[in-house]
This record gives structure tokens, sequence and C-alpha cells, in this order.
């Protein structure tokens, strides 16, 4: 064969028509950035990098059971990113381990959880589940950061026909493992129609987020960082109607930008990340009552924020907890505890701004300055007691004008447990001043660890 055959032969090879799994890659990077990493090492597994927003990003797009070729290839992409400090995104549709190689296939998974393991709180880690994720696959999206499911898609370990529902019947897969079953229950973090929307979520995490638990997320913004928003003036009407806490993240975000983490799961507590001058910032706002899901979902996200330099923003409006037998046999009292050591523990600027209600112990599980807040502003709005005004007045005999005297936002603010009052138009510019002093804050904690979101 000639030198021009030999080329015309490897450009066969190249210009063949794409696998589903390399047309995923491609269409997910910034246009004609993917470079394909073990072309010729064809095993199902297409691993590579290449630019998403003009960063790197290494990934892999696994289809079929897992053999111990698949494991190997995966694992060097994620020795790969490591070694460069990058994102890791992986494309999975697995239903489990090939059989007929099993010995071989445990040792090099292991390898690869293994590195999964490393990588925690060093780079951020993708998954998404394009197909079934079934068996021993469905550990690496339990170890990522983020989860994304399309539709269609499903992850279990255990087949649901092996369990019965409460009527005796078996469990369906959707119900028991589909995608938006999953979103629902917090171990998927969002749930698709297709996969150009799926695409387009992880394309902006990606752009919010760091490459490494190093580096800072930070970009120009031509958004006015004094820019202020008189609705907030208004926003509360009384005490107990319930407030747009959306309206009030976009408000205070460059452009009104607010990217929101697990929508579907525990919404009592809204997580997402929001820009403040260019900086990315993780934001928690409460809207109803704490439960154990909202806690552990709260908990997860600051120690992601935590690892990876994120500053964390709380918006806090909160009568506290939802309490029945349920809620104390799911852990209400462990994931509560697991939020105040999580925002203790954290060493990146903490800001908390209290919107309306910050009662009894439910307010210290909502960064207050005694549970690590850096900075603590409230609008003149703020109700700041142990307990509620109905109940001070049935067991303390307390008048109203007294609680509303000793619950206000000036009294704490006299004993130094507040910072300032602010007026609510005048939130964003605030924060970012907040955040910007606090900017190189340093701080060190021993056994920091990361959790997955």
């Amino acid at each position: 064969m000639t030198s021009t055959e030999k080329v015309e032969h490897l450009l066969s090879f190249i210009n063949a028509s794409p696998t589903d799994s390399k047309t995923d890659l491609k269409n997910l990077y910034d246009e004609g950035s993917f470079i394909e990493v073990g072309f010729f090492n064809d095993c199902s597994v297409v691993t590579g990098y290449g630019t998403i927003g003009g960063k790197l990003v290494y990934s892999y797009s696994q289809c079929g059971t897992v053999n111990s070729v698949h494991a190997k290839k995966i694992t060097r992409i994620y020795e790969l990113a490591l070694e460069v400090g990058a994102p890791i995104i992986g494309i999975l549709n697995s239903n489990g381990v090939e059989l007929n190689d099993i010995p071989n296939s445990f040792e090099n998974y292991g390898t690869l959880l293994a590195n999964q393991a490393k990588a925690s709180g060093v780079i951020p880690q993708i998954a998404i589940i394009k197909g079934d994720c079934i068996g021993m696959a469905a550990f690496i999206p339990a170890l990522s950061d983020f989860t994304f499911m399309i539709n269609k898609s499903r992850m279990f370990i255990n087949s649901p026909s092996t369990f019965k529902g409460s009527d005796g019947k078996n469990l369906s897969y959707e119900s028991f493992g589909g995608s938006n079953a999953c979103a629902e229950k917090g171990t998927a973090t969002e749930a698709f129609e297709n996969s150009e929307n799926c695409f387009d979520k992880v394309k902006e995490i990606i752009s919010l987020l760091p490459s490494n638990n190093i580096d800072e997320s930070l970009i120009e913004t031509n958004d006015d960082l004094n820019r202020e928003d008189d609705s907030l003036n208004s926003i509360i009407t009384d005490e107990t109607s319930e407030i747009d806490i959306i309206h009030i993240i976009k408000s205070i975000a460059d452009k009104n930008k607010f990217t929101e983490i697990k929508k579907a799961y525990a919404n009592t507590i809204i997580t997402g990340f929001i820009r403040l001058d260019g900086l990315t910032t993780g934001v928690i706002a409460n809207n109803g009552l704490i439960t154990s899901e909202a806690s552990e979902k709260a908990y997860s996200f600051v120690n992601f924020c935590d690892s990876f330099n994120i500053p964390i923003l709380t918006l806090t409006d909160i009568k506290g907890y939802k309490m029945n037998a349920s809620e104390e046999q799911k852990g209400i009292i462990k994931n509560s505890s697991k939020l105040i050591l999580a925002l203790v523990s954290a060493t990146v600027p903490k800001i908390n701004v209290i919107l309306r209600n910050a009662i009894g112990s439910g307010y210290l599980l909502m960064n207050s300055k005694s549970t690590g807040a850096d900075i603590v502003y409230a609008w003149p709005t703020a109700v700041i007691a142990g307990i509620e005004k109905e109940s001070a007045s049935e067991i303390f005999k307390i008048a109203n004008d007294e609680y509303d005297n000793i619950s206000s936002p000036y009294h704490y603010a006299e004993k130094g447990q507040v910072d300032n009052i602010i007026i609510p138009a005048a939130t964003r510019k605030r924060v970012i001043a907040a955040i910007e002093m606090l900017f190189n804050k340093r701080i060190s904690v021993p056994n920091k660890k990361h959790n997955t979101i």
C-alpha cells in the first residue's frame, strides 16, 4: 500500500458515518472543537475533549454493557481530566456489566469509580443518561455532581420487576426509575424531553462553573452593579402571603438570569446559580417549611459550592419545620444538622438576607450570623424571633406591640446579630458590595468533605 493509499484508508475511517455517540458529543461541543481520543480502540465508548463555550471539557459517550475495555477507556479520560483540571461529561446508555467478563470488569469498574471519587470536589462531573443506566452503571451518575436524564431513560440498581408495590403488583419502570421519577426524588438533577434541551442545560452549567477547585468563575458583565429594583419595596404585603422568591432572585442577578438546580425535588428550598457582577454565586432560598429532603438538598448544594470556591447567598423567609411522623422517620433532625455543619464548615463568602420571617431553629439552618454567615442583612419587613407571634401571645402572654419590638430587625442590629437593615430595592448592590469585600477571604478548615448535589 502506497503512502497515498494509507492516507486515503485513514480518511475513509475518519469520514465514515458517525455513530450516535460521536454525534452526541459533536452536538455538545463548540462546532469543530471535539477531538476524539482512542479513535481506533472502538469498544462502543467514544472519548475525547474539546471546548464548550470556549472552556476545555473532557467527555465520554458509552453504549451497551460495560466490559473491561470500556472501563479502561473511560478511566483514561478521567485521568486526563484530573491531570489538567477540566470538567468531565459522561453520556450513559448501559444495562450493566458484561457477564462473560465479570472478573476483569469488576476490577476496571472499581478503578473507574475510584477515579470518580478522587475527582469529587476537584473537577465538576456531569452525567447525561440517554437510555438505560442499570446495575453497577448507576454508580457513575450517583458519584457525579449533576445528573441529567432524557425522556424515556431509566436509572436503577435492581429491576423493578423484583419488587412489588402496595397493591401487590410489579412496579412500573417509569415510576421506579424513569427520568421524571428520578428528578422528583432527587437522584437526578433534572429531566428533559429531548437531547437538545438537555445539552443546552449542560452548556449553561459548564459556563457557570469553574474548571476545577482552584479556579474561579468570573466573567465581564455589562449589567450595572448598582442597579435597583423598586418592585422589591412592595413585594412583601403581609406576614403570611406567598412571596415570589424567583422574582427576587432574578432581580438581584446579573441580567436577571437564574439557573435553578433540582427544581422538581424538595421545592420548599430553592437552589441554583446566578452571577453577581460577573461572579458565579450559589443561591439558597426558602419557599415554605423545612423538610428532610429540603435540608438534604440544601446541604449538598452548600458542600458543592464550598468545594468549587462559589460564594453562597441565602434568602431567608422561614417559619420552621414541617413536623409530622413521616418527617421524623425520614431523618429531618439528621439532615438539618448536616445543613448546619455544611454552612459552618464552608469557607467561601456567605451572605444572608432576611426577607421576612426568621423564626425559631429554622433560622439557624438558613445561614444565621451564629452559624457562619459573614454578613447578614435584613429587610425592614424582617421578623426575627424564637417563636411566632400567635404562640408568643398564647404561651408567654406577650403583647403584640412588645413582640413587634423584640422581633424587629433593628433590635437584632443593635445586638450585632444583623449587620445592616437595607432597602429591598438596593439588595443587589449591597450583596455585590459584600461579596467583593469578602472576595479574598481565606480560612482553613480541617477534614472538609465534598458531597455530590
